[in-house]
């Protein structure tokens, strides 16, 4: 009984490592008013639901906010070492596009669970790799890196505001084809997804939905009212959801071979977009 009661927390536990690297930039609203002050926190967790990232702050690649055409370094207002909470105002009106990239980080899974986390991500062409160079049975080593970003809107939509649609040339973007603040519940929204600045063709791009900020919970349940979708990108790069009401976020992994094999065999990239939609 305790070797099956025991497999069971090891089943599990692997089902959640392959699960847990939802990363994504959260606003304290996403609907303000120009003038007002908001904090931005970096959260990481799984199901839309995690708790404030207190990794390095040196490991900081880009943080930047873009408003009007005007660009600004956020990393500065980050008084402690860690991500911590930047406080940003919201000096204009219209759309404030907010992205953030950190450097690579080391990961080494057993191969089932990597081979769980390759499943969950959609990577079938890394399953194939592995399968065709004999290594389903060893283990993985990776580095990953986030490339994420965060919308709010300050104020009425301004047709004429194209901050939304900016590459911030992180290595991997979601970019959205239209400003979501511009539909409703309902609407039909198109994203782009692109990868060293060219289109990313069958990612598997999940969009979730939660109807409000859910506090911090025990990680394995899943937030009331929470839903998720999934779709492959077409040749174009391009998926396109029916937007719900809630605070939203489209998110993906893309991973490739590394090119030196001495300390890692895969590079992948962990992205998403946040945004309000009401």
């Amino acid at each position: 009984m305790k070797r099956i009661y025991g497999a069971s927390i090891l089943l599990m536990l692997i089902a959640l490592l392959a699960q847990a690297h939802e990363f994504w930039l959260q606003p304290g609203t996403f609907f303000a008013e120009s003038g007002q002050t908001i904090p931005i926190e970096v959260l990481v967790g799984e199901n839309f639901n995690g708790e404030r990232s207190e990794a390095k702050k040196n490991r900081i690649v880009q943080y930047v906010h873009w408003v009007g055409g005007v660009k600004q370094d956020l990393a500065p207002k980050l008084t402690e070492g860690h991500y911590g909470v930047v406080p940003l105002k919201l000096t204009k009106p219209g759309m404030h596009l907010v992205a953030f990239a950190n450097t690579n980080k080391y990961l080494e899974m057993r191969a089932d669970s990597f081979l769980l986390y390759l499943r969950e991500d959609g990577l079938d062409n890394v399953i194939q790799l592995r399968q065709d160079q004999h290594e389903t049975q060893r283990r993985s080593r990776e580095f990953y890196r986030r490339c994420v970003k965060t919308m709010i809107q300050a104020g009425p939509v301004n047709p004429a505001d194209r901050t939304f649609s900016l590459d911030t040339g992180m290595p991997l973007e979601i970019i959205p084809i239209q400003n979501p603040y511009s539909l409703k519940p309902g609407g039909l929204a198109e994203f782009r997804i692109v990868f060293n600045h060219k289109p990313l063709a069958n990612a598997l791009v999940r969009y979730w939905t939660r109807p409000e900020l859910i506090g911090k919970e025990i990680p394995d349940i899943r937030p009331k009212g929470l839903t998720e979708e999934q779709q492959r990108s077409d040749a174009q790069g391009r998926v396109r959801f029916q937007l719900r009401s809630g605070q939203n976020m489209i998110s993906l992994v893309q991973m490739t071979p590394t090119t030196d094999t001495k300390e890692a065999d895969w590079q992948s990239y962990w992205g998403s977009l946040t945004f309000g939609c009401r």
